[in-house]
């Protein structure tokens, strides 16, 4: 009863320290840097041989996004990566890299807020952190995606048949790839509750608020998806609906990973809490 008391909580707690303005901020510096970050992943699929395969890559991760949301951002994205060759090693390069980190280091500020932590980190730390998260996110991307495309093919080599068709049918599933998809997602909130955000947690403190995050974003995708169908944004904002509804979404998607960080906070202060009446009633009086 407590833990659902504390989520109750973590819901008001999450608008009485501006989470849902940070959400904003978030959801706005995403989009910023999301075009940034397809640049370097072209540059950085140069490395594995094939600029294709970065496209290949983003079009994966779009197919996990609500069919409005996907639509605005695929002709830009395919527009910008296109029109854009950039080496890794190069100034443009490392530009793009510095660019792409704007959403981390926003969602770094989000996170820090709901934990009620101060950032002691020097600010090159944290810029180099929030890089390295960009550049393990873009291999991560790249090497899951050639795995897919480079997997029906080495499984075609397998004898006998049985086990060539459950292979092939294994890496083509659609099941499978969003259960991929949602195995790397949960990893990398997992990395975003224990080292973006400051201060010092355990898997213990964080695996709530990364499960109630991942089942709260499965839902609002698909209710998200289901809403579109009949909402007109049009009437509301014309000739930029499509980027709204965009940014709509990955506000709702910021608002949960936040609240994922309100109910950690909420459920490790319940353990100190109880620790504390524990060690109070083992005292001498």
């Amino acid at each position: 009863m407590k833990r659902y008391q504390t989520l109750i909580e973590s819901i008001y707690r999450l608008y009485e320290h501006s989470g849902f303005a940070m959400a904003g901020a978030v959801a706005f510096s995403f989009v910023v840097s999301l075009f940034p970050f397809c640049i370097f992943l072209g540059a950085l699929s140069g490395v594995f041989g094939s600029r294709e395969l970065a496209a290949q890559a983003v079009s994966q991760l779009f197919q996990l996004l609500p069919a409005a949301v996907a639509q605005a951002l695929v002709p830009q994205v395919d527009a910008i990566m296109g029109g854009s060759r950039i080496d890794l090693l190069t100034v443009g390069g490392f530009l793009a890299l510095f660019f792409a980190t704007s959403a981390l280091e926003t969602l770094r500020a989000a996170l820090n807020g709901a934990y009620r932590v101060n950032e002691t980190r020097a600010y090159p730390v944290c810029l180099l952190l929030s890089t390295i998260f960009v550049f393990v996110s873009a291999v991560s991307m790249l090497v899951l995606t050639w795995a897919v495309v480079v997997g029906p093919g080495l499984a075609a080599r397998f004898e006998p048949s049985w086990v060539r068709s459950v292979l092939d049918s294994s890496w083509l599933a659609a099941g499978f790839r969003y259960a991929l998809a949602g195995a790397v997602i949960t990893a990398q909130l997992f990395a975003f509750h224990l080292w973006l955000a400051a201060g010092k947690r355990s898997i213990l403190d964080v695996w709530p608020g990364v499960a109630l995050s991942v089942v709260l974003w499965l839902t609002i995708a698909g209710l998200y998806s289901y809403y579109l169908n009949f909402s007109d944004y049009t009437r509301f904002y014309a000739g930029l609906s499509q980027l709204m509804v965009a940014l709509i979404f990955f506000q709702l998607t910021a608002i949960i990973i936040i609240l994922g960080a309100e109910l950690n906070r909420g459920i490790m202060e319940l353990k100190k809490l109880a620790n504390g009446k524990s060690e109070a009633a083992l005292s001498p009086a």
